[in-house]
């Protein structure tokens, strides 16, 4: 009888475990769109979280700019606040980031080298399209707030200050007609909550000016924290494992 009850135990732990690795399994099935796309949900359905990061740039020849550092929170799913010790202001909404990643992106892999059981790591590659776009719109529009500065009707510098504007669209269509710009993102998601805990973007900017050719590199990296107001310890501890380059 002893011998008999011996054998359903152990034929119980079996099957738990082989249980337990088709669950695990199950998990790996899924794909890199798939994570991608679950991230995405994941945040747009948070109340609230905030984040932090910095942006700087760089040039080819190693000129680099004095890095942004920026915080913001969003609270009920759309209220976006930013703070930053720039003056310029800035534009970047990380659900939004993950929106346009989600649906137009040339391609989306795993980085993972091995296994692991915390998080997911995706290297995303933005549509080239989306990205161009993108940064036409932003110049344009700084050009514009710019012109917007104008000296009053009737001011000595009126003129000059209209004679420059026109020379600066004029130079930057020229630049944007060559420019060429490639992002590629590194997503960290954690694997419970399927949640970002960090994303690091580079954009390589290439164009002419002045017939000179031209290179750039913009790095962004956002650490994502307080979801829904407070930071569970699963959270925390990933978040102490994805350190901060």
């Amino acid at each position: 009888m002893k011998r008999k009850q011996a054998i359903a135990a152990s034929f119980l732990i079996f099957t738990c475990i082989l249980m337990m690795s088709g669950c695990s399994q199950v998990g790996e099935q899924r794909s890199p769109e798939e994570w991608l796309s679950l991230s995405y949900s994941g945040l747009a359905a948070m109340d609230q979280y905030a984040f932090t990061g910095s942006m700087s740039m760089k040039t080819e020849d190693g000129l680099e700019f004095k890095p942004e550092i920026f915080e913001g929170k969003v609270v009920d799913h759309q209220q976006l606040t930013l703070q930053t010790n720039s003056e310029e202001p800035l534009n970047w909404n990380p659900v939004q980031v993950l929106e346009t990643l989600n649906h137009a992106n040339e391609e989306v892999r795993m980085a993972n080298d091995t296994y692991d059981p915390e998080t997911v790591t995706l290297m995303i590659t933005e549509h080239t399209g989306i990205t161009k776009k993108r940064w036409e719109q932003r110049l344009h529009q700084q050009l514009d707030q710019l012109g917007a500065k104008m000296p009053a009707v009737g001011s000595p510098y009126r003129r000059e200050w209209k004679e420059e504007l026109t020379r600066s669209h004029k130079q930057l269509d020229d630049m944007l007609a060559s420019m060429q710009a490639v992002t590629e993102y590194e997503l960290v998601i954690d694997r419970d909550r399927m949640l970002p805990l960090k994303m690091e973007e580079k954009t390589s900017f290439s164009y002419k000016y002045d017939k000179k050719p031209i290179s750039e590199s913009r790095y962004t990296t956002v650490r994502f924290q307080s979801f829904n107001g407070a930071s569970s310890d699963t959270i925390q501890q990933s978040m102490k494992r994805v350190t901060m380059d």
